[in-house]
């Protein structure tokens, strides 16, 4: 069964994209901690941007690292 392979170029664009992304879950979750106020709402909204943004920043992260990790060890 032949495998295909993935050009090198699209290795960079996964690495560049998923990491910016990463670091924007990062940024809104802090920012949903600096802003969101202290009382039942907001410690609800808090909680919720750490359940999507914080898993979503960890998910594309590891997607990153992958692809960095790939064209590592494609040199």
């Amino acid at each position: 069964m032949k495998q295909s392979q993935i050009p090198r170029m699209q290795y960079w664009v996964l690495l560049v994209v998923f990491s910016l992304c990463a670091v924007a879950g990062i940024a809104s979750v802090v920012v949903a901690e600096i802003f969101m106020p202290h009382n039942v709402g907001g410690n609800l909204g808090r909680l919720a941007m750490y359940r999507y943004m914080g898993t979503g920043a960890i998910a594309w992260a590891c997607i990153a690292v992958w692809a960095g990790y790939k064209l590592k060890i494609n040199c």
